[in-house]
């Protein structure tokens, strides 16, 4: 009796040990399955940031090409009449185009970074039936008619902090095109000598952070040939 009570003590605390390495032995794995679980989401959840952040910049540029694809560039040597488009930085514009300005944005990124540097930003006007004749361009002269309100292509910062692409006539808001938009670039021949003289140069840069604190980053540029020249000196 006394050599089975033994041989039971002794079975019962073998099974209590296993029991408590197995259970070790399973925490263990399942930290393991979690982390790799948790990896994989966040890895997951990066890549559709980054093609969000893509898809919000080709989608915009796209529109902004299909606009100034119809505007074109004018030259206006008289006194009081404005030359388009017309190129600003950082916000400030100046004289016929001086109530464009605006705060200038804020920049996530420092120097040696790509998106880090001047924002370039433009206005300009696109052809309308002023006359209302069926054509755009004027009845009695022939020539294009612009239409009577300014649009421009600029860049704030909301009050949540994030950079936003913006659409304005006459300095109001019409529409949001993107948002996270670090920085735009505007290359014509007044910026850029080599340029043709109906050409625009329009580069988009996208930073973006994750929840973890990591900036994610892209750029697209389109090179739009404007279909309207207009001379008038």
């Amino acid at each position: 009796m006394r050599s089975l009570r033994l041989r039971r003590s002794t079975q019962s605390g073998f099974n209590l040990i296993e029991a408590l390495v197995t259970s070790f032995l399973f925490v263990t794995l399942l930290v393991a399955v979690y982390g790799a679980l948790n990896d994989s989401m966040s890895f997951t959840g990066v890549q559709n940031t980054y093609v969000d952040i893509q898809m919000d910049a080709r989608r915009a540029l796209e529109r902004m090409s299909d606009e100034l694809r119809m505007s074109g560039w004018v030259n206006c040597p008289a006194p009081g009449n404005p030359r388009m488009p017309y190129i600003f930085a950082n916000g400030v514009a100046a004289g016929y185009y001086a109530a464009e300005s605006h705060a200038p944005a804020a920049q996530h990124v420092g120097p040696g970074n790509g998106a880090f540097g001047d924002i370039t930003e433009i206005v300009f006007k696109v052809p309308r039936d002023n006359d209302g004749n069926g054509l755009l361009t004027a009845a009695t002269t022939g020539k294009i008619e612009w239409s009577n309100f300014d649009v421009s292509y600029v860049i704030v910062t909301d009050a949540s902090g994030i950079n936003t692409l913006q659409r304005r006539e006459n300095g109001v808001v019409t529409d949001i095109l993107a948002r996270y938009v670090e920085r735009m670039t505007v290359t014509t021949i007044d910026t850029d000598p080599g340029a043709a003289i109906n050409e625009i140069v329009l580069t988009l840069y996208m930073v973006r952070p994750t929840y973890k604190g990591q900036l994610l980053q892209t750029s697209i540029s389109s090179c739009i040939t404007m279909r309207n020249v207009e001379d008038t000196d």
